[in-house]
């Protein structure tokens, strides 16, 4: 009887509160289509400043900030470094990895979109990496592969 009384309830607050709940739906949906915030401006001539606000776990990062060569050590191989460089118009290039090629890049709010491709093998289909930037400073990058598991991350260094 306590559940059966406890599912009307739900029922009955969702048919009061239907409209209002759309109503917020909707603003968010706006929010999230809105790319004017996404541009890749030249920062050739500006200098780096911090440019990260948190708001709701989630970071607003400056495209402009993450132009650049991105390195890590490779695993095993302590002087060996391997990363990507993201340039202003949008492209990728990897850094010390052959078989992996970057073609180009997206920044979406906090998630940093990297396609790329595999030479050498028979399937040369692009993939787009998806990764959430949990970290980001002048010299260093976090990222977290969603594809991962959780709590793993990779940490990038600004190489100049």
């Amino acid at each position: 009887m306590v559940r059966f009384n406890l599912v009307c309830l739900l029922i009955l607050a969702v048919a009061c509160n239907g409209a209002k709940h759309k109503e917020v739906v909707k603003e968010e949906e706006v929010v999230l289509d809105d790319s004017s915030l996404v541009s890749i401006a030249d920062s050739s001539n500006a200098g780096i400043t911090d440019s990260i606000a948190a708001v709701a776990d989630t970071l607003h990062v400056d495209a402009a900030k993450l132009i650049g060569r991105w390195i890590q050590p490779v695993a095993g191989l302590d002087k060996e470094t391997q990363g990507f460089q993201l340039r202003k118009n949008g492209t990728a290039k990897s850094i010390n990895m052959y078989t992996l090629v970057y073609e180009k890049w997206k920044l979406t709010h906090d998630t940093l979109l990297l396609w790329n491709h595999s030479e050498g093998v028979k399937d040369t289909s692009t993939i787009v990496d998806t990764t959430i930037i949990k970290e980001l400073s002048d010299t260093s990058l976090v990222l977290f592969p969603v594809k991962a598991a959780e709590g793993y991350v990779e940490k990038y260094r600004r190489q100049n």
